[in-house]
């Protein structure tokens, strides 16, 4: 390779760094005018449709109140379904996640159970 290349490559660099910067304002060559809104015009009297009056389906009565509102009593909790491991021993903080699922919040792993008598057993 000659070494009058890279010199001349050097030198052709800044002038393609240049031609790649603008160098006027964008919007120059745009138009100033500004175009004025439409004005609005209301449609004609005949050309609204009316409104239409239906019938009722029930006669216009007075709604009955038998008084005040009344407090729906909140339902019992139901109590925690039981774990128990393959021993039969009730595992504390595993509770039922699903169908045959249980999870256990000590170690936050789900596992495989089955049912048994009034909870679930986990299968290992």
């Amino acid at each position: 390779m000659k070494p009058t290349l890279p010199l001349l490559l050097m030198a052709l660099l800044p002038t393609l760094a240049l031609a790649q910067v603008p160098t006027a304002d964008p919007t120059a060559t745009r138009s100033a005018t500004t175009v004025a809104p439409a004005p609005v015009v209301p449609p004609p009297q005949a050309a609204r449709p009316q409104p239409q009056v239906l019938p009722s389906p029930q006669p216009a009565q007075p709604i009955r109140s038998t008084g005040p509102a009344q407090v729906a009593p909140t339902p019992m909790p139901k109590p925690a379904d039981k774990v128990y491991d393959r021993n039969g021993r009730i595992v504390p903080g595993v509770r039922p996640a699903g169908p045959n699922r249980v999870f256990d919040s000590r170690t936050g792993r789900y596992y495989d159970s089955v049912p048994a008598g009034d909870g679930q057993q986990i299968k290992r």
